[in-house]
This record gives structure tokens, sequence and C-alpha cells, in this order.
């Protein structure tokens, strides 16, 4: 998703971020993949000036996490060592500076458990406001280490789960991408559901791309994207065919 759009992840993500301003402690926000929930934390981290972070498949040791952090909040690397390195962290994540922003943390799953362990002690330590978010409960190595896992699970203040895009989400992004009629939104909304709404998006993007961004988007053009993006001959599938039946019918904004 290349456009902010307040569906209801990042309403869930916003309300798992004022909690942890609030509590102090440690606040999950978990949902699968391409639910807007980056896009989302990106955004109140510009909104709010909290410090953001997206935890690489590289930062499983506890160096690469203090730098990371330091990054994070633009705080300059004066020591090459572990230690002192984590000296600094609890030094300006303990206001020692002045008060230490909020931490947002993407695809937290990528840390080990010792790693989150260890950034969980900072918190507890300082108590700067964190968010972790991510796209699992796992993280890697968990199944090996149950007792740091339980560790961990101790430490989360709150947990909120970042539930399937709905029909009004998918509206609102196609009201965004200038979609038009009523069949082409009740397609789009089929299609958000049945995948996701960083799918959806992509969809969209590359049907706009194809109109040289001067005209409206109809459900012709978004089925013609859809064949030349899937080699499959049942893509279309995923624009007439709800996998959920109960679901409302959606008109076009208009």
């Amino acid at each position: 998703m290349t456009m902010f759009v307040e569906t209801r992840a990042a309403l869930t993500v916003r309300a798992a971020f004022d909690m942890a301003v609030k509590m102090r402690y440690p606040v999950l926000a978990v949902g699968r993949a391409g639910l807007g929930k980056t896009v989302a934390l990106n955004w109140i981290a510009t909104e709010s000036g909290a410090a953001y972070c997206e935890v690489a498949q590289h930062t499983k040791a506890i160096r690469p996490m203090f730098l990371m952090l330091h990054d994070a909040y633009g705080v300059q690397k004066d020591s090459k060592h572990t230690y002192e390195l984590g000296k600094d962290c609890m030094n300006f994540l303990g206001g020692r500076y002045g008060p230490a922003r909020p931490l947002l943390v993407d695809e937290y799953q990528n840390f080990t458990p010792t790693v989150l362990r260890e950034l969980l002690h900072l918190q507890e330590h300082c108590r700067f406001a964190l968010l972790l978010a991510g796209n699992t409960h796992r993280l890697a190595g968990t199944r090996r280490d149950t007792h740091a896992m339980d560790q961990i699970e101790s430490r989360i203040g709150m947990r909120f789960e970042i539930g399937q895009p709905t029909r009004e989400d998918c509206v609102k992004i196609g009201a965004e991408h200038n979609v038009e009629g009523a069949d082409a939104y009740q397609a789009i909304a089929t299609y958000g559901q049945n995948t996701s709404l960083r799918a959806l998006c992509h969809l969209l993007q590359n049907s706009a791309a194809a109109t040289s961004g001067d005209g409206s988007i109809r459900l012709a053009r978004i089925e013609t994207t859809l064949r030349g993006m899937s080699c499959g001959s049942d893509a279309l599938k995923l624009l007439h065919e709800r996998r959920n039946d109960g679901a409302h019918d959606v008109r076009s904004p208009a």
C-alpha cells in the first residue's frame, strides 16, 4: 500500500499504540501479512514522532539490536562494544537526555527469544512505550527455547489481533484509486477479502498505470489487468466469487 487509508487494521494498530503509551508496558499487535500493518506503523510514527524500526533477518544478536535502536532514535554510535552500546540505550531510553519517544518495532517475529528478551528488559528498566507488531506469535527458535518464550509472554501487557480487511476497507481504497462503477466496487471488495489489502492496492495501481493516470478505473480495466498479472485461468474468480457469503453488498460511493 503506497497511500494511507484508515482501515480497520490501521485503527487496530492505532489502538494498540495508544494503549502502549498509556500503560508504559509492552503491547503486541499481530496479523497476517498484507493487511496494512507497516503502513499504519509508519503513519503513526510520522504523526506522533515515535521511533520506528523494522527487524531484519540479520538482527538475531544483541549487538545488532542495540545498533538498530541507536538508528531508530538518531543517536550516534560512539562505541563498538556491546556492553557500552547497551549502556547508551539505557541512557537515551531511560530519559537521561529528555523524555524517550515511544518505540514501534515492526516484524518483531524476526527476533530470537534471547534478543527480544533483552529488548523487553530495556523496556522494563526504562519504562518507555513499546509496541511490537508482526505477522505471527511465534519467534525464531522458540520451539527449542520454551522457557525463554514463557518469560517473554509474561512481559507482554496486552495483545491486539489485526483482523481481515472489511468490505468498507476495500471501498475506501477503491475511492482513493478512482475506481468507478458499482460493479467495480463489488469486485474489488470481493478481491480484497479473498486476498489482502496489499494485493488489492497492487492490482489497482497496475490498473491505474494502464489508464495513463488520466481516467477512472472501471471493472473491465481491472479484469484485464488481473488477467495480465496472473498466469492462472481462474484469476477472475478472486474478483467475483466471495469466500464469505454472509457479507453485505457494496455500492459505489457515488
